[in-house]
């Protein structure tokens, strides 16, 4: 009832119907008016209609405005109970895609390892050994695997094409480096048949491989964002 008198009050429609009212009231009460009381009548009338019409008319958007803000609220309180009751991770059933996708990242971050590197390398001089091995692992362990989604299965076997051509480029055109043997380096031209032109087409052709594999890579990562495979997750361990 408060919050009804309240509206009244701050209602410019209820306002002049009050004053209409009191007018109406006070035009009747004078005896020299009687004369013209059907004018006045009618008029009051008139203006009354006009502020029913125009109180109606804020009621409704007083109503709108409130179920709004309910339902705002109601979806403010239900993130509140979610984040207050999310089990822990190691009680969640996890679906083969998620631990495939959660597997593939762990193998391939993009916040260090490989992926960093290339990246950040754009000379394309040496590859760590202990940088390549995970992406070895992925090719080797992930040979024969596939998504249930269609949307995610085509974003990994662009990623397991890539980093399966990169394997076999660094395998073939690269060797552990003579002054350091935790890297691997383009074989130089003088220890190839056809010198530096086939050195330099080799290393063109491994720039292309490791662009390939890094922008694959990302394409794979937004994929299994954008399906829930994974979302800022811990690594996935078996």
């Amino acid at each position: 009832m408060k919050r009804f008198l309240d509206f009244l009050t701050n209602s410019p429609a209820a306002v002049t119907i009050a004053v209409l009212t009191v007018l109406g009231i006070v035009a009747f009460a004078i005896p020299g008016l009687h004369g013209a009381a059907w004018i006045i009548g009618l008029v009051l009338c008139l203006g009354m209609i006009a502020a029913l019409l125009l109180f109606h008319g804020e009621w409704r958007r007083a109503q709108q405005q409130i179920d709004a803000l309910r339902q705002q609220l109601s979806v403010e309180r239900g993130r509140m109970d979610t984040l207050g009751l999310t089990p822990v991770e190691e009680a969640v059933e996890l679906l083969p895609d998620e631990k495939r996708a959660r597997r593939i990242l762990e193998l391939l971050p993009d916040s260090g390892g490989l992926v960093q590197s290339l990246r950040l390398d754009a000379t394309f001089g040496t590859l760590a050994v202990n940088e390549l091995e995970p992406l070895h692992t992925f090719c080797q362990e992930f040979k024969k695997s596939s998504f249930d989604n269609p949307r995610s299965h085509t974003a990994f076997m662009n990623l397991y094409r890539a980093a399966e051509g990169l394997s076999i480029w660094v395998n073939e055109e690269t060797a552990v480096s003579a002054d350091d043997s935790s890297t691997r380096e383009i074989r130089p031209g003088d220890t190839r048949e056809d010198g530096w032109r086939e050195y330099t087409e080799a290393r063109s052709r491994g720039e292309r491989l490791s662009d390939d594999f890094v922008s694959s890579r990302w394409e794979f990562n937004q994929t299994a964002l954008e399906l829930g495979l994974v979302s800022g997750a811990p690594p996935f361990t078996d």
